[in-house]
């Protein structure tokens, strides 16, 4: 068996916080790395107990550097380094190909605008209001099980806090019998009731495990989006969607703050949508501002 496991890092056990996610947090940081890759390997130990015998791990949060490469196990791989659009145009799920059996979401979070959401967002929350395939509107959850269904492969586990839980079994559940993980109770933005690794490690091992397990014996669904598609992508700003469209190609203005693409398959629109959303960074150098 061979599993894919994308980790993203604020639906991680304990984790609630700005400064648990990013380098310049310091002491909390580090801590906050810690965490998560306790939930990864937990994950890693339930797919090795069930018979896995290739881990491939894909870092899906911020500059996608942040699990301890030397607490992973020795059938695990580790995907790491940033999500610039031409080497990671799927951004989270790269390191992804039709030879997996099976994927797990790990430290996962509820998708942008959700109420009372815990540190939610959508692929960057300083530019995505809201993201949307053929009208649905997706979170980070659903645009990457989508991903992993365009190469032939399901979703079995699925971690983080009880917003996103909740969000991610509207999603799949579908799809066959996926395992979900609470690691957290949402109290706000940045405020949850936490279990400690504790309880959530052996709780994401033995999901990790059962999820392998029925995969197995029962089998699982991948989400495939026939063609052609159209994705849409709403911004915070204009500026934003001015800056898109002047430097990706078959991008659409949608109104006044989006944008859209019309494609042949999600796997190439949702691409696109990364690309526009990570051309929505550009700095211009000082002597044009």
């Amino acid at each position: 068996m061979k599993v894919f496991i994308c980790a993203d890092m604020e639906g991680a056990t304990g984790i609630v916080h700005r400064d648990q996610l990013m380098p310049e947090g310091g002491a909390p940081y580090i801590a906050g790395c810690r965490l998560l890759t306790g939930d990864v390997v937990a994950a890693c130990t339930g797919a090795i107990r069930a018979g896995a015998r290739e881990i491939v791990i894909s870092e899906g949060h911020a500059n996608m550097r942040h699990i301890l490469l030397e607490d992973l196990p020795a059938q695990a791989r580790l995907v790491r380094g940033p999500a610039l659009w031409p080497q990671k145009p799927l951004c989270q799920i790269a390191g992804l190909d039709e030879s997996f059996d099976l994927a797990f979401f790990i430290g996962f979070h509820s998708r942008a605008g959700t109420v009372g959401g815990l540190l939610s967002h959508t692929w960057a929350g300083a530019i995505v209001h809201e993201l949307r395939l053929n009208g649905q509107v997706l979170g980070e959850t659903a645009i990457n099980a989508i991903l992993c269904g365009s190469f032939g492969v399901p979703v079995g586990l699925v971690a983080g806090a009880d917003d996103l839980v909740a969000e991610a079994q509207a999603d799949l559940a579908r799809f066959g019998p996926v395992d979900f993980v609470t690691t957290k109770k949402a109290l706000g933005f940045n405020l949850a009731e936490c279990w400690g690794p504790k309880a959530t490690g052996p709780w994401l091992e033995q999901a990790a495990f059962d999820a392998a397990q029925r995969w197995m014996s029962e089998g699982l669904r991948p989400w495939v989006i026939a063609g052609p598609v159209r994705a849409e992508l709403d911004c915070h700003r204009r500026e934003m969607v001015d800056r898109m469209l002047l430097a990706t190609p078959g991008l659409l203005r949608n109104g006044d703050r989006g944008v859209a693409v019309e494609a042949e398959s999600a796997r190439s629109a949702l691409s696109t949508l990364w690309r526009a959303i990570t051309e929505a960074f550009h700095e211009p150098s000082a002597w044009l501002r």
